[in-house]
């Protein structure tokens, strides 16, 4: 389970370097890139055992790969989880987060923690194990932690004024999809979705569409994921949906270097959001 670093990356230059681990069901990936630095970018996946507690096979990548340990100019914990929910900025969250989000999922992990988006007037409100946290406390220096989709509502909403066309942004990851609307410039909805096949992708972004009134001939979807299955996608719903597009990357996530174009959209997000 050893993950081999570049060889620009040494403990002694990696406090120019800012590292994010990315933990989702079954897998974790690691990726660092030096800000001041062009075509840094350097990015690797891990797949778990599922079979074991994912704190047990957490440890075991950290104990084989002691540059996860090392001090940063900055660490982000980026969390892949359904368990989230939008509120009010002016929420207390310390004490009424975990209320509700006990309220809102059947059995949301123990601790709660929140992102501001601040364009929205909004925190994202999720919840972590809370053996994974207190382990990447104890393990990171002063790490962040991040909810996959606070850096891409973050984008979206710089991407979305006022006079743009309604859009539905649809990222479809590892049998799950993230669905974010806007209109006028503003946030409708956010929620993600497990699946199993692509019935239900096209399902989600269709019944979404009807709710929240997106017109089929002026508003536009754009996908972004697996490049097959999203071509898959868009034929199926071309006969629904006229303007179908892909989520474009942002310009200078292209001047981190070529290994960003292996990223998920929430990282690459997360790395132009320098949050």
């Amino acid at each position: 389970m050893t993950i081999s670093i570049p060889d620009t990356l040494t403990i002694d230059r990696s406090e120019n370097y800012i590292m994010s681990i990315r933990l989702c069901p079954g897998g974790l990936s690691f990726s660092t890139y030096n800000p001041s630095e062009q075509q840094s970018f350097f990015f690797r996946e891990v797949e778990l055992d599922r079979t074991i507690p994912y704190i047990t096979s957490l440890k075991e990548v950290f104990f084989a790969n002691d540059f996860l340990s090392w001090t940063y100019k900055r660490s982000c914990v980026l969390l892949v989880s359904p368990q989230y929910m939008l509120a009010p900025d002016h929420m207390d969250i310390e004490a009424q987060g975990m209320d509700f989000l006990s309220f809102t999922f059947t059995a949301p992990e123990k601790r709660a923690l929140s992102n501001p988006l601040k364009e929205g007037n909004a925190v994202i409100i999720y919840s972590i194990n809370e053996e994974v946290y207190e382990f990447c406390i104890r393990s990171l220096f002063n790490p962040g932690f991040i909810h996959h989709m606070t850096p891409q509502l973050i984008l979206w909403m710089k991407d979305n004024p006022s006079d743009s066309p309604n859009t539905m942004y649809a990222v479809l990851h590892h049998k799950m999809m993230d669905i974010a609307c806007f209109s006028e410039g503003k946030l409708l909805l956010a929620n993600s979705f497990a699946f199993d096949q692509r019935e239900d992708i096209v399902y989600y972004i269709l019944y979404i569409w009807q709710q929240t009134g997106m017109n089929q001939l002026t508003d536009r979807l754009a996908l972004a994921g697996d490049a097959m299955l999203c071509h898959r996608i868009n034929e199926s719903l071309r006969p629904y949906i006229r303007h179908i597009g892909r989520i474009e990357i942002p310009s200078e996530a292209y001047l981190l270097g070529g290994d960003i174009l292996q990223a998920p959209m929430d990282l690459i997000s997360l790395s132009v959001c320098a949050l």
